[in-house]
């Protein structure tokens, strides 16, 4: 039942990699300075404004990271476009039913950040999207921005309950703006507060109202994913330190393997298009050591005895997760974070009895004689260097004797890891711009 369960939990922890899946895709970013920079931008497909952008002049080149303020603009080949700027926004402006204020409020300050983009020519349009509400500010060639928010707020009925009321008055706001173009304004009474309802109306003010300007351009096209994987894996080695109690009853609370025991194995990564987020794998062996109990007849005193001995045995374990791979400022390294989940099997018990009548149970069930891991995943932490990995990782276990519900997610009983894993062969991006060339 366990194994079903950390496989379920497994499929849930890879639903969240999609979520992950960035990727680079051919670009351009403009620095503050002027400099205009060509090569490959990561497509994180943003939703909020980026708080990051991650940039490689080829695809063997290190990463680079810059902040918004860092940049002017930053241009996907084949979609989207995002500009460096401070705009007027109203912080009030909600649509969360539990963050809902009573009164319809306005509150405009200027944030600095990187908008996204979606039309250039006589009317631009940017839009901001915040947790709550969207944004867009539309300005034309010439006149001041104007900003337009979602909103919704609580006004009080006659009877005194609350109602949820709609204080989005774009409609007005729009017919003030391109009050001197009839077809943009009869555009803008029919517009649903959308991105197609706003291009719309400018539309409209283009076509009829901006002759002798530069046409509109959109900038809607989003950037479509590379959707190729990479494989890599590699040797790994290191020591297991194992905190383990018997998984007797009687000698329950007592630890048996308080030691160091040498691991090795072989790991393998599939990277992601992003390569920042990788399914990871690995098989290793080690030795280990436990306690047990036999419950014999003792000859000496014609009764039954509880009699301990100590035993040792191979530990084969075959771990899968994700990794995630952020990278560093200084080029080749990353952190590595990581979330998976194990299965053990036990070979080559030798148990050593502590006297000559008594037969211990030789059962190689790894949940009675190593331990049960918990249902919650393990947690690996390690530092990136070209071909090395160093990690540090940690996995919770239960004593084979308890089999309560609480012992599903938590034990007393631990392993920690401390590996170096060294990588086979080229990095997969490397060979790739190899064979292209």
């Amino acid at each position: 039942m366990r194994l079903l369960l950390r496989c379920f939990l497994f499929w849930l922890l890879l639903g969240a990699a999609p979520a992950l899946a960035q990727t680079f895709e051919p670009g351009l970013l403009v620095r503050a300075n002027g400099d205009t920079l060509r090569g490959e931008v990561e497509n994180s497909f943003w939703v909020e404004p980026p708080t990051f952008i991650r940039f490689r002049p080829t695809p063997a080149s290190p990463t680079q990271s810059f902040q918004p303020r860092q940049l002017r603009a930053v241009s996907f080949t084949g979609g989207r476009y995002f500009r460096y700027e401070a705009l007027s926004l109203d912080h009030a402006a909600e649509t969360r039913l539990d963050n809902l204020q009573r009164g319809n409020y306005i509150r405009m300050e200027v944030d600095s950040l990187l908008a996204e983009v979606l039309l250039t020519g006589p009317v631009e349009l940017r839009r901001v999207v915040w947790p709550g509400a969207v944004h867009f500010v539309l300005q034309r060639t010439g006149q001041p921005p104007i900003s337009l928010s979602e909103r919704r707020y609580l006004r009080e009925a006659n009877d005194g309950a609350l109602q949820v009321t709609d204080g989005n008055n774009y409609r007005s706001q729009l017919a003030l703006y391109f009050g001197d173009c009839p077809a943009a304004n009869s555009a803008a009474q029919a517009a649903p507060f959308t991105t197609t309802g706003l291009v719309g109306v400018a539309q409209a003010y283009a076509a009829s109202c901006a002759a002798g300007q530069p046409p509109l351009r959109t900038w809607l096209t989003p950037a479509q994913a590379k959707r190729h994987v990479a494989f890599q894996g590699g040797v790994l080695a290191g020591v297991r330190y194992n905190r383990f109690e018997s998984s007797a009853y009687q000698l329950a609370g007592e630890p048996t393997d308080c030691q160091l025991h040498p691991f090795g194995g072989f790991y393998a990564e599939l990277l992601q298009p992003s390569r920042l987020v990788a399914l990871y794998g690995e098989l290793t062996v080690n030795s280990f050591s436990n306690r047990g109990v036999v419950d014999t007849y003792d000859p000496n005193t014609s009764s039954m005895a509880y009699v301990p001995y100590d035993y040792q045995a191979v530990l084969g374990t075959a771990r899968i997760g994700l990794r995630y791979l952020l990278p560093l400022t200084n080029a080749g390294q990353q952190l590595v974070f990581g979330l998976g989940f194990e299965h053990n099997v036990v070979w080559g018990l030798k148990a050593l009895a502590s006297s000559s009548w008594a037969t211990p149970n030789r059962d190689n069930q790894a949940s009675i004689i190593y331990a049960n891991p918990v249902l919650l995943p393990n947690l690996t932490l390690g530092w990136r260097r070209q071909r090395f990995t160093a990690t540090l990782d940690g996995q919770l276990y239960t004593s084979g004797s308890n089999e309560g519900m609480g012992s599903l997610m938590w034990g007393s009983n631990v392993a920690d890891r401390l590996g170096l894993s060294y990588r086979l062969g080229r990095h997969p991006d490397s060979a790739r711009l190899t064979n292209s060339r």
